[in-house]
């Protein structure tokens, strides 16, 4: 199989190619099997709620993220001591990162029934929308294309940033063992900094057993952080697609209505089932916008300490890591992994604050479609002219990811967090 033949599977792998977006079984499930197996990682399963065995993986994966926080309070005063700032930066990048395990945890095993109920309404949406006209399926169906694909992107970012990691150290390893000689003087190099008080880490066993460590710690980062992004970004963005589907059911709200009605007598059957129809359009409306109101605010609930967090320290490990790249660079080298976690950090941000932007300029622009949808045109205004007043009213509250200690996500507040990291930066070059 040649890298041609695998770059054209995993591009027909993230386009979705295989799948039939006609079929008329289009669920939840079948277009997104990613969302039970992540969740599953997660601690949360879906088959047997309450087995035990949905907390070993979480459980293990604090524990050994703990363990390894440990070490780079450590690493940190170690790297001070001695004044290196390479790996005083690095360890305290790799710290924070590791402090976002037990959040992403707790914040997931503390809301499961919240999930679990999201998840369910999700399902729903699926099955109803997918059963509607052509226009509002194939509109849902390209937003939850666009969501597989921006997920799976993210994963293999991930997964190839996690190659890179164990492929570094692997390969020098690999050419130490067949081609150094021993005036070289080279140590068996680890995938993370490493330093033990009064004991050489590089000996055996030592060496084995932190390197195994190192392996595992690769893997927990993924399937808690890695597996958060992903997670919080599908489920802002089907609520995002959501209100999609609210701007195509005002345009349509008045189509194909006899508008003569409005003429007879209020107990006229005509007039009767017209303003039924009416009100079954208008309320199909007010539940998705009621529905994206409260599912974003139980996902902000759900994630709310992981944003804040988020938020707190992006600044600081963006700025350590464009530090750490900058000080290899100096000395003439280029440190291509610390450069991918860079833009990894960048983009982790930006992701809830793009979408909370995106969110909120097209939750608002719903009062201003329903306003101008041709409502003076037509006398059946007289039959919903309350309903519409009512729901542009409603309008007016945002549809905001906002969460206690949490400023209001959006690319304002990417381009502040920005701006503070590229000062910090700043600062930490003046001083070195």
């Amino acid at each position: 199989m040649t890298l041609l033949t695998i770059f054209r599977d995993i591009k027909s792998f993230v386009n979705k190619d295989d799948y039939d977006l006609e079929r008329p079984d289009v669920t939840l499930q079948n277009f997104h099997p990613q969302l039970e197996i992540f969740f599953a990682i997660k601690g949360i399963f879906f088959n047997n709620h309450q087995s035990k065995k949905r907390f070993i993986w979480p459980a293990l994966s604090s524990f050994m993220a703990n363990v390894a926080t440990g070490f780079e309070v450590m690493f940190i005063w170690r790297g001070l001591t001695i004044k290196d700032n390479a790996m005083a930066t690095e360890s305290f990048a790799y710290l924070i990162i590791l402090g976002s395990v037990n959040l992403t945890y707790l914040g997931v095993l503390a809301h499961r029934t919240t999930i679990l109920k999201l998840l369910g309404e999700m399902s729903k949406d699926f099955r109803y929308i997918c059963n509607l006209a052509p226009n509002y399926r194939k509109c849902f169906l390209e937003g939850q294309l666009l969501i597989w694909k921006l997920t799976m992107t993210w994963g293999i970012f991930i997964i190839i940033v996690a190659i890179l990691y164990l492929l570094n150290t692997f390969l020098l390893l690999i050419y130490q063992s067949l081609f150094a000689t021993l005036d070289e003087h080279y140590v068996r190099p680890f995938i993370f900094p490493m330093w033990l008080p009064h004991d050489d880490p590089h000996r055996s066993p030592n060496y084995e057993m932190i390197l195994i460590f190192h392996v595992a710690l690769i893997f927990v980062a993924m399937a808690s952080f890695g597996l958060y992004v992903p997670l919080s970004l599908h489920l802002f963005m089907h609520y995002y697609k959501l209100l999609d589907m609210i701007l195509i059911a005002i345009d349509e709200l008045f189509d194909e209505l006899d508008e003569s009605v409005v003429t007879l007598h209020v107990e006229d059957q005509r007039r009767m089932d017209v303003k039924a129809e009416l009100g079954r359009r208008m309320g199909r409306i007010v539940t998705w916008h009621q529905s994206a109101l409260d599912s974003v605010g139980a996902i902000t609930s759900i994630y709310g300490p992981m944003l804040v967090y988020q938020v707190m320290f992006s600044s600081v490990i963006i700025c350590l890591m464009a530090y750490q790249v900058a000080i290899q660079l100096a000395e003439g080298k280029f440190n291509y992994l610390f450069a991918l976690l860079l833009l990894g950090a960048i983009v982790q941000l930006w992701i809830p604050c793009c979408i909370g932007t995106l969110m909120q300029t097209k939750a608002l622009s719903l009062g201003e479609r329903c306003f101008y949808s041709g409502w003076y045109k037509t006398p059946l205004t007289q039959l919903v002219r309350q309903d519409l007043l009512i729901f542009i009213m409603r309008t007016q509250v945002p549809v905001e990811i906002k969460f206690t200690g949490l400023p209001e996500l959006e690319l304002h507040t990417f381009s502040s967090i920005m701006s503070t990291a590229y000062s910090y930066f700043n600062m930490l070059r003046q001083y070195n």
